[in-house]
């Protein structure tokens, strides 16, 4: 009812999908199969990411990895309804940490405290979104394509045709080329302020360094005396 009516207003309604599921999910206890667990039902890692600019630790998240071998078999079935599910109540979809399906990060259940004693695994590539296509057409897709991002996963982000993502919070951070300031933005984007990782846009002009608040204002042509600066 609420896409409905917004629909009816002209608006569309963007839906955020979390890449992993809670090990203590129903997702998980109903599907174990589809799940790197063993035995006991346990995992035997669980995801994360290794160190980057949000932390030089790295992150465990905990949460179970998925088996794509055992996902491939069933063409990825619990995917596709999960994704086709989703778009029933938004009209595009934006899946964080898109990277895992280029490869993803595993750290061993025995190293969950660690996530720098991850290694990084093989993921199931675009055959996925192929599956889904297959059943309901293409998919409006956002890619979440922050953090730790390679050459070879923008290669993959590009044939998808999913685009990507551009913060303006990312882009006043002392280089004068960053591909999040707006003049660099390539036409299949989706730009955002900030992220759920960042402070709110006015905390964070006002907790930046004196020389980057002067460089975000002088490139958005807003007097520094709106911000409390020079009287």
């Amino acid at each position: 009812d609420l896409k409905r009516y917004c629909n009816e207003k002209g608006i569309g309604l963007i839906g955020d999908l979390p890449f992993y599921v809670s090990y203590d999910s129903s997702d998980v206890w109903a599907n174990p199969h589809l799940y790197l667990l063993d035995k006991s039902l346990e995992p035997i890692g669980v995801a994360g990411t290794p160190p980057d600019y949000f932390s030089e630790e790295g992150q465990s998240w905990g949460n179970p990895l998925y088996d794509w071998k055992a996902m491939k078999k069933e063409k990825y079935d619990w995917w596709v309804k999960r994704i086709a599910f989703h778009l029933k109540h938004h009209d595009a979809l934006r899946i964080d940490h898109f990277r895992g399906f280029e490869k993803f990060w595993y750290i061993p259940n025995d190293e969950t405290k660690d996530a720098r004693k991850g290694h990084w695994e093989k993921g199931p590539g675009l055959d996925l979104f192929e599956q889904y296509e297959k059943q309901f057409g293409s998919a409006p897709i956002i890619a979440e394509d922050l953090g730790t991002v390679d050459d070879n996963f923008y290669s993959f982000l590009e044939a998808s045709g999913f685009p990507g993502m551009r913060v303006m919070q990312f882009a006043f951070d002392g280089y004068s080329n960053s591909h999040h300031l707006p003049h660099n933005y390539i036409h299949n984007s989706v730009a955002y302020t900030g992220t759920h990782d960042n402070n709110t846009t006015l905390g964070w002009i006002w907790d930046m360094s004196e020389e980057i608040r002067s460089q975000a204002c002088d490139y958005c042509h807003i007097p520094l005396s709106e911000w409390g600066q020079g009287g």
